[in-house]
């Protein structure tokens, strides 16, 4: 079996290679990791492995190339991929207390449920980003991250809460009065962190 990380090919020991997929992948990350590096692809026999659990599943293969990346690059790019978002989820936010106020119910909380899906999709790659760039909560200026989590946490509970006792109007208070700042705030941590993906790489 030829294992690559990039165009380096690699010597394992036995225990690793016979250690099954989610050992290899696992020892390769680390490797990469020493490097300032993170596996963005695996590419067994020329076809690439879109997941993971795809690799892990995978039996045989005798041509395995690890991709990577270096971290601060891949965390530049999905720092600014979020920061673009995070306006369009402002706005969507807006609308659905607009819609809520002008009785369109149905729609508002349509776009309520897409903007929650978008905001679990702008959590997960800042704590990414935060671990890789080994920022602990309390490690921000603009104060701690977990108080930050459960705050947002308190004032999303509340808004379902609201809506299945089916008070849309007070749905579209809190979305403006209490999530609004809360999504406001969530651009200060981002920020943060942007400046420290905005270092020279390493």
């Amino acid at each position: 079996m030829r294992i690559r990380l990039d165009d380096v090919e690699l010597a394992l020991s036995e225990d690793i290679l016979n250690g099954g997929k989610a050992v290899l992948y696992d020892a390769v990350k680390r490797l990469a990791l020493d490097d300032g590096r993170v596996v963005v692809d695996i590419v067994v026999d020329g076809e690439s492995v879109p997941e993971e659990s795809a690799f892990f599943a995978l039996s045989g293969g005798l041509d395995i190339r690890f991709v990577t990346q270096p971290v601060k690059q891949l965390i530049r790019e999905s720092i600014a991929e979020g920061e673009r978002y995070i306006p369009i989820l402002e706005n969507g936010l807006e609308s659905v207390a607009t819609l809520l106020e002008g009785g369109n119910d149905q729609e508002a909380l349509s776009r309520f449920a897409k903007c929650v899906d978008g905001i679990d999709w702008l959590m997960s790659v800042f704590e990414k980003c935060r671990f890789l760039l080994n920022v602990p909560a309390g490690g921000f200026r603009c104060g701690n991250y977990d108080e930050y989590v459960g705050e947002f946490q308190k004032a999303q509970s509340g808004i379902l809460s609201s809506m299945e006792g089916g008070k849309n109007m007070r749905v579209a208070f809190l979305v403006r009065d209490e999530l609004l700042p809360l999504i406001s705030r969530f651009s200060m941590f981002w920020n943060e962190v942007k400046e420290l993906a905005e270092t020279p790489l390493q």
